[in-house]
């Protein structure tokens, strides 16, 4: 997930194992109801950008945004321009040019385009911004912060389970807030099951390197870890070619990776974006869009009521592979989350 930020009220879901409970600090988020006048003259289509410094290439975090606003410009018949790749130094400019532009909606897609966000919305205050996943805010520009460390947590309590040397890795494209938060759910996930578990991880400061993230990979692998978790983006790629190639499990984020390697790819955690994306889409029609921080959590499944927008994928055809007692005691952990037995914490600092 490059420099990543995380609106809407949104669900979540899967079959098989899936995970989710709301973790809403600040205020919560739920769709704006259809009643009432559009913000946007009758027949007028609203005019939305998506833009980010990912690649729509990269299996995940680009990929899952580009998919989720492709489907809702057909449901909505949105006016719809997409950019990726965009340098970081140029996030202001290109945010300063699609609001002359005469945008309606600007997804700001990344972690780093929150402070450019606010300066520009400061002066483009009919331009209506999300910076997903962020946390920054204003009168017109709204963050949302997914608390994704609580699929993390269930994804590192599943390795915990199941690794057979009691190492587990991670490989991070870059230790933003939102992606050292993703770890530090995966290692209280994982010493929940087993305290003395070795949790070796890696930062390798890119988001478009295979071949760095296989290399961080292998580390972690000829240092003992038979689980890798990624939060990389393309880089990732190269850390589930790593675990294929040792014959190692791999766990996904933001989207459901098994498609990356079917026999590797043990889950992942999804973020449903399309619903995120959807919920500001309809604030900006309703007139009542909101500049706050928004902090959706974890969901039962795909469809489930509530605001969340994280859930567990299914293990697909690697089910056979998961014993029956590691999938009891995962979805008691899913269901002590949703209660609220289990709190996981926000960290946006490293942990020992």
């Amino acid at each position: 997930m490059s420099k990543r930020s995380e609106v809407s009220r949104i669900t979540g879901a899967v079959a098989g194992i899936m995970v989710a409970v709301i973790l809403i600090t600040g205020s919560s988020f739920s769709y704006p109801t259809l009643e009432g006048v559009w913000a946007q003259e009758e027949g007028t289509p609203l005019k939305v950008a998506l833009l980010t410094d990912a690649l729509f290439s990269d299996g995940g975090w680009g990929a899952t945004a580009y998919n989720a606003s492709q489907a809702l410009k057909e449901k909505y018949g949105l006016e719809l321009t997409t950019v990726e790749n965009v340098a970081i130094p140029d996030i202001e400019p290109t945010l300063r040019d699609f609001a002359d532009q005469g945008n309606d909606l600007i997804i700001a897609h990344g972690f780093e385009w929150g402070d450019p966000a606010l300066r520009v919305g400061a002066d483009y205050p009919d331009t209506k911004f999300v910076v997903f996943t962020g946390l920054t805010n204003g009168s017109n520009v709204a963050s949302v912060f997914p608390m994704q460390q609580e699929g993390s947590y269930v994804l590192g309590a599943l390795a915990a389970m199941m690794s057979k040397t009691g190492t587990i890795g991670f490989v991070g494209g870059q230790a933003y807030p939102n992606i050292v938060n993703i770890f530090e759910g995966y290692k209280q996930g994982a010493r929940s099951i087993n305290p003395d578990i070795k949790v070796l991880g890696q930062y390798i400061d890119t988001f478009t390197d295979p071949a760095r993230g296989k290399e961080a990979g292998v580390s972690l692998i000829n240092n003992g870890a038979d689980f890798l978790f990624h939060v990389a983006d393309l880089s990732g790629q190269g850390v589930i070619q790593a675990a294929k190639e040792k014959g190692i499990y791999a766990l996904g984020v933001v989207a459901d990776q098994h498609n990356l390697a079917p026999d590797t790819v043990l889950t992942s955690f999804v973020l449903d974006m399309e619903k995120a994306f959807d919920g500001a889409i309809k604030m900006v029609q309703n007139g009542n869009f909101s500049g706050q921080l928004y902090k959706p959590g974890l969901e039962t499944a795909k469809g489930a009521s509530g605001d969340g927008i994280v859930f567990i994928a299914p293990f697909h055809n690697l089910d056979s592979e998961v014993p029956a007692d590691v999938k009891q005691r995962l979805n008691q952990i899913v269901q002590d989350i949703i209660s609220g037995k289990i709190v996981v914490p926000e960290r946006t600092e490293a942990s020992s």
